[in-house]
């Protein structure tokens, strides 16, 4: 088995401290106990420093560009719309994979609490009847996926406004079509299980979420996400229709059902006691698991039918969320800031303007309120609403 140098030290300081004391012939057990609990908790500490998030961008990416392709009209009026693009398939596809990621790379950071809306913990050993209790006060992902597709079709944005909303709804389908974001061996959904493998990544959370993806573009293309998503919709195309939207915790559940035999069962990793809400980083398996090629050929296989399942089921419920195409009363830029740009080089009495370039914002009566380019300038209905868009106040501002 391979072992971690650091845990091995503390091991070693601590039965020196014993040993170099002619009074202290052996290891006391209560001594060894307090060893392999620190060692353990270094052990927790070393796997679990950054958790992985579900399937890395590439994976995200190919769902949506699959999504994008299935979108009706209507929706794809939408889409384009809110992201701010033509309504031609390649910009919509373009904009979705950019869209897609912004979760991982942008809010993550802005708001750390937005970290548990990424998956469910569903333990093991329970019942489908089980799942609407691992998701308490509805901070998870089967909850924000109803949560953001009803703000889409009421046009009731957060403070993420519409583009944002709908990077999340488009980031947390895929999240949910990846077993492990609807598991729980007490490990975090595998992020604590290590692995023995080729792979740089060091735990298997970690290999489901990148390795196994990048293995199947190599495997169907030259790594790149856009012609694996155009190949995978084509291998599954017939499963498309029966790849309609259902209810979210349904697809937990059967995400968490192939997470049992796909993954543990097939590693032989045994099924813990499961407490979520402890949050507890163990190792089920109390070994590193060695994954060889015919494990990560099957671990392709079922990630690509997952991603195009994601796809096709992400457009279905675009679809559903807009039936009629967007029309010019649409209010979804007067929502969204950051797509309205000011209509003339004057600007309103009192209106709040931003610089979509330098991310500053002024006021009547600010130095740099009439000299902004008229192609960079974005209105904002009030200071809190700039702020929430990550701009900043200009220092020559009274």
């Amino acid at each position: 088995m391979t072992r971690y140098p650091l845990v091995d030290r503390v091991d070693e300081l601590i039965i020196m401290s014993y040993t170099s004391n002619p009074r202290k012939k052996t290891l006391p057990q209560s001594s060894r106990s307090s060893a392999l609990c620190i060692a353990n908790l270094v052990l927790a500490l070393l796997l679990c420093p950054a958790l992985a998030w579900a399937w890395g961008p590439d994976g995200h990416k190919i769902v949506a560009v699959i999504a994008a392709d299935n979108l009706t009209p209507a929706a794809a009026s939408h889409v384009a719309d809110i992201l701010g693009v033509t309504a031609d398939k390649r910009s919509i596809a373009a904009a979705m994979e950019a869209a897609s990621i912004r979760p991982d790379t942008e809010f993550r950071d802005e708001d750390k609490s937005t970290a548990p809306w990424h998956f469910i913990d569903i333990c093991l050993q329970d019942r489908r009847a089980d799942v609407p209790a691992r998701c308490p006060g509805g901070n998870c992902v089967t909850a924000k996926i109803d949560e953001y597709s009803k703000r889409l079709k009421d046009r009731s944005y957060d403070r993420w406004s519409a583009s944002g909303d709908l990077a999340f709804l488009i980031h947390f389908v895929g999240d949910i079509h990846q077993p492990l974001h609807a598991a729980n061996d007490e490990d975090r959904g595998a992020n604590c299980v290590p692995v023995d493998s080729r792979s740089r990544e060091k735990n298997l959370h970690a290999v489901w979420d990148t390795t196994v993806v990048r293995g199947l573009e190599y495997d169907i293309d030259s790594g790149r996400p856009e012609p694996t998503a155009h190949k995978l919709e084509l291998t599954y195309a017939a499963e498309r229709d029966a790849d309609s939207w259902i209810a979210a915790d349904a697809i937990a559940w059967e995400s968490n059902q192939l997470a049992r035999s796909d993954i543990y069962g097939a590693l032989h990793i045994p099924i813990e006691p499961c407490q979520p809400t402890i949050n507890a980083c163990l190792n089920p398996a109390g070994r590193h698991i060695e994954l060889d090629s015919s494990y990560m050929n099957r671990a392709n296989t079922l990630a690509g039918h997952q991603m195009a399942k994601a796809g096709f089921r992400l457009a279905s419920l675009l679809n559903e969320i807009w039936t009629q195409p967007a029309g010019p009363t649409d209010a979804t830029r007067a929502t969204n800031p950051v797509l309205a740009p000011l209509p003339s080089t004057t600007n309103p009495v009192g209106q709040i303007v931003g610089n979509r370039r330098s991310k500053i914002y002024a006021w009547p009566g600010c130095a740099t309120y009439d000299k902004m380019a008229l192609e960079n300038r974005v209105l904002f209905p009030s200071r809190e609403a700039a702020d929430q868009q990550g701009y900043r106040v200009a220092r020559n501002c009274p």
